[in-house]
């Protein structure tokens, strides 16, 4: 994770549904206006979400996953919009999910909580996923508050479910990604955005708790072909892989 993250915007503030992404992400691969789509969108959100200003703030989440992205993401999310073409709802998830993580670290973060304490204790409370989160953005309200909204668009999304003790939550079946489906090797690159230009174990990458939705089928090979990464040989079986003429991580 990236320095400085208790002197960033959390961003991700708001719960987030998946049909919302879709229609964003629709409406900037045809090509329309920003001042158009979130114009949609206040139409889209209006009976849904109450108030001017939480739908002012949802909007520009919205916004800033996939139409006004921080610089050095624009190549990717080019690339994401033309791989959601002709995908039904459930596959267009780790799209969605690869805009989010690299446009929002704190959405990462949050991710990034949730599937390490599922994956050691089989589920993850919200007080626990909380906690994590602030040893790293600080003890705030607006966090606290955040990383609410964050899991429960998680639980929307169908990644988390909830269990009987209400706040404790187990992981859904994982979506499997082929090695033959380009997104995999898409979801590892959006998921180096929070590294900057520093390399990462590609083996590390794979199993990024981040990641925890998906089970990803991704050789080094196609990293190694993908334009905006290298892949370094380190000792006798370690391969590192690094964005190229990456900037610093988005804030």
């Amino acid at each position: 994770m990236s320095q400085g993250s208790q002197d960033r915007i959390v961003g991700f503030d708001r719960k987030i549904r998946l049909e919302w992404l879709d229609a964003t992400a629709a409406w900037t691969a045809a090509g329309c206006p920003a001042g158009e789509i979130r114009s949609r969108l206040y139409d889209l959100l209006d009976g849904s979400v109450a108030g001017v200003k939480a739908r002012a703030n949802t909007v520009t989440v919205l916004v800033h996953v996939w139409v006004q992205v921080p610089g050095g993401l624009g190549t990717l999310r080019d690339e994401g919009l033309a791989l959601l073409n002709d995908r039904g709802s459930r596959d267009r998830l780790p799209l969605h999910w690869g805009m989010c993580m690299a446009t929002y670290p704190f959405f990462r973060s949050v991710a990034s909580a949730a599937g390490r304490l599922a994956a050691v204790q089989g589920t993850a409370s919200l007080s626990q996923i909380t906690r994590r989160v602030t040893q790293v953005w600080g003890e705030r309200s607006t966090v606290a508050r955040a990383v609410q909204r964050v899991v429960r668009s998680l639980i929307l999304w169908g990644v988390l479910t909830e269990e009987d003790d209400r706040g404790v939550f187990a992981q859904a079946a994982k979506l499997r990604l082929r090695s033959a489906d380009p997104t995999g090797a898409w979801l590892l690159e959006a998921a180096l955005a929070d590294f900057g230009g520093s390399p990462r174990p590609l083996d590390a990458l794979r199993n990024d708790p981040a990641l925890f939705p998906f089970a990803l089928d991704v050789t080094t090979r196609q990293m190694g072909s993908r334009p905006g990464l290298e892949i370094h040989r380190q000792g006798l079986d370690e391969d590192l892989v690094v964005r190229v003429g990456a900037e610093q991580s988005p804030g």
